[in-house]
């Protein structure tokens, strides 16, 4: 009977454990199988305003930046919600030590700026607004790639203080990168400041 309790508890521990992994994994590893939430769009800033998004060619085009936005997704509401929602995107190690976690970076510039921002790089006269992510786990290879959910930037939180009065305008890009990668030896690099 002991034997019998203990392999019990065992099972139960183990189908346990399965359901944690499961609430915590990436969905983004999975991106055949992802939740009919992730598609939810919520709705965005009222107002005359339009936005673009990209990856930070800035740190692109820096070799001493170790990890770097390959590519990100986004999923626009409809018209009358006129919502944005970010969604899977990969990150690319180009370091020589495996990466145990990043915290993501978004600048919001006015479109204008765009073509300047990779001469001159970020100024005062053209970041509106920077912000970062918390750390997320993410393990990432020597020279390998690390899919991850970016819906953590949240483009109404990035817009608010933009609006007035609950009312956005203006053409805007959101610029996706990397502040921070903390790699499996312990070190960390953060991202010169804007």
């Amino acid at each position: 009977m002991k034997i019998l309790s203990w392999s019990l508890m065992v099972l139960l521990a183990h189908l346990c454990a399965a359901k944690i992994n499961a609430q915590n994994a990436n969905p983004c590893d999975t991106p055949n199988k992802l939740p009919s939430s992730f598609f939810e769009v919520p709705v965005g800033p009222q107002g005359d305003w339009t936005l673009l998004f990209t990856t930070d060619k800035v740190q692109s085009n820096d070799p001493q930046v170790p990890v770097v936005v390959a590519s990100a997704g986004a999923i626009q509401g409809p018209a009358a919600r006129r919502g944005l929602r970010l969604g899977c995107g990969a990150l690319l190690n180009q370091s020589k030590k495996p990466v145990v976690a990043v915290r993501l970076r978004w600048i919001l510039v006015r479109a204008q700026d765009r073509l300047t921002i990779p001469q001159d790089g970020y100024t005062h006269d053209t970041v509106l607004v920077v912000g970062a992510t918390p750390p997320i786990e993410l393990s990432i290879a020597i020279d390998g790639l690390g899919r991850t959910d970016f819906s953590l930037i949240n483009f109404i939180e990035v817009t608010k203080s933009l609006a007035k009065d609950g009312i956005l305008s203006g053409d805007d890009l959101l610029i996706l990168g990397v502040e921070e990668v903390q790699f499996a030896d312990g070190s960390v690099w953060k991202a010169s400041k804007l």
